[in-house]
């Protein structure tokens, strides 16, 4: 598989088309900023499990991998088995084609019409295109077309794993963690958005820094409204006080959902722009605003997010 550097001054990053159009890895200067798997051969084991995956046409879970749509219900392959959900989407695990590339950028497009398998998994043609970008940080944007002739549902998302500590000689545990956010998703013993929110309080309660300590969490939190097109928010930070160093993440207004994921067993936590909930699509089936979206026959939209590194 061809791996494609990006560079802009001291910035630099390694896209995988062929993997999912994975980000293996990006640095500032001597900062190894993503935890990316070792080798695109380790990505094929575990899609979404390093770098950046690209999480599409639904990010996170659908529970018990089926959901119904316009009256009709639709089964996905079940890749969680031990709770029997289908995760976070299949883009990640497919060969993108790359259209576009500079010295600084790269375009691939996933067009589900070059494969034709996909018809038994996601009824609906499509063709998603991502951009990375290099210099003054990271830029990710997608833009997503319904090629078909029906509505199709759809949610997106990255999950971006950063190293904790950013400094090999720093703690995991003195690392903190910011989110805007205003409410977070009551989850069942599946890890599927029950439909109820819940205040933020305790160890939930991230609108100012905290440290994670022993903590760790893998939940969806309902971020604060922001003015549509404003990306220079920041929504979500990443703090190594043993470097005095931030990654932000600033996301367009249509991300209005992030996952904090910090395992006990990894030294990484992720920080995930979603544009709806987890197991969005049957939440909407049920009336629960959760972000769904729908695309058109024809229509397209773009998205996009960025991080950066700055002094906290």
């Amino acid at each position: 598989m061809e791996l494609i550097t990006l560079e802009a001054q001291s910035e630099r990053a390694v896209i995988v088309p062929g993997a999912g159009c994975q980000c293996l890895s990006y640095r500032a200067g001597t900062l190894d900023v993503i935890a990316g798997p070792a080798s695109p051969d380790a990505w094929r084991e575990h899609p979404h499990r390093g770098g950046i995956p690209i999480l599409f046409p639904w990010p996170s879970r659908v529970g018990g991998a089926r959901f119904t749509f316009e009256g009709r219900e639709y089964g996905l392959p079940v890749n969680e088995p031990a709770r029997g959900n289908a995760i976070h989407g299949f883009a990640c695990e497919r060969a993108f084609r790359m259209t576009r590339r500079g010295s600084y950028f790269v375009t691939t497009i996933l067009d589900s019409s070059d494969y034709p398998d996909l018809n038994s998994i996601w009824p609906w043609p499509f063709t998603l295109e991502i951009d990375y970008e290099v210099g003054n940080g990271l830029r990710l944007k997608a833009r997503i077309s319904n090629t078909g002739d029906s509505v199709m549902p759809f949610g997106f998302g990255a999950h971006p794993y950063f190293h904790a500590p950013l400094n090999p000689k720093g703690a995991r545990d003195a690392m903190i963690v910011q989110l805007d956010a205003n409410a977070r998703w009551a989850l069942d013993s599946n890890l599927i958005p029950t439909g109820n929110v819940e205040p933020l309080a305790g160890k939930y309660d991230l609108r100012a820094p905290r440290a994670l300590g022993a903590e760790t969490y893998d939940d969806v939190f309902r971020m604060a409204p922001i003015s549509e097109g404003d990306a220079s928010k920041v929504r979500a930070r990443l703090i190594d006080p043993s470097m005095k160093v931030a990654v932000e993440i600033r996301a367009d207004a249509a991300f209005g959902d992030f996952v904090l994921y910090a395992p006990p067993d990894n030294p990484v936590v992720a920080l995930e722009p979603y544009t709806c909930a987890p197991d969005a699509f049957n939440l909407a089936a049920r009336g629960v605003a959760a972000g769904m979206r729908e695309l058109a026959p024809g229509e397209s939209i773009e998205l996009g997010f960025e991080m950066r590194l700055n002094v906290p």
